[in-house]
């Protein structure tokens, strides 16, 4: 006699060789329509990643993305799961919604930390700001072709009229990188802040 599914379908389970020693109980599928399925809420799983440290951090123990931030999935009103990062959601639920186009920046610069006394918001160039003040902001050894001096040096001679063209072929750079050196977009300092401010 042929085996009927136990999820209450009435439907006979197709026979299979393996069924002679393990007989089936439910058509291949219909399993997850008697299981009880528990969602945990986002809050519930956020909280099971966290560890808090005594610098005051709390470090995310979840996936760390390879920028370094911590992600996890949630689950949106419609009830599908999206990926985002720790820190932004532990923002939204201690301090509410994110404006569009805001950053989540961190004070303590641990990009694990989803402490939101730790996080405010801010814009990207708040951002680059903070980073730069902070002395955050480095180039990866061996990417950086050109040091200060040379920057300075390229601005004097382009000053004195030589061809952003030869000033590319003499320092290995492209063109528009010479000219944004020339600029201030590149290699900016201190006493050029105004400038760079100004978006020269």
């Amino acid at each position: 006699m042929q085996a009927i599914c136990q999820c209450g379908c009435g439907q006979p389970i197709p026979f299979k060789k393996h069924h002679k020693k393990t007989p089936a109980k439910f058509i291949k599928g219909h399993s997850n329509r008697v299981r009880k399925i528990q969602h945990k809420s986002n809050e519930e799983r956020f909280w099971k990643r966290v560890k808090k440290v005594d610098n005051g951090c709390w470090e995310w123990t979840g996936y760390i993305m390879p920028n370094g931030y911590g992600n996890m999935k949630v689950r949106r009103d419609n009830g599908i799961l999206v990926n985002e990062y720790a820190h932004r959601f532990s923002y939204e639920i201690h301090k509410g919604p994110i404006p569009e186009g805001m950053y989540v920046c961190h004070k303590c610069d641990n990009r694990k930390c989803v402490n939101p006394e730790h996080l405010f918001i801010g814009t990207q160039k708040d951002n680059i700001h903070d980073m730069d003040r902070k002395g955050r902001r480095v180039v990866r050894p061996g990417t950086q072709k050109i040091t200060r001096k040379d920057a300075e040096n390229i601005r004097l001679l382009h000053r004195k009229g030589v061809h952003v063209d030869i000033l590319a072929e003499k320092y290995g750079l492209k063109p528009c990188t010479i000219r944004n050196i020339i600029a201030y977009r590149l290699w900016k300092n201190e006493e050029n802040h105004r400038r760079q401010e100004a978006g020269y």
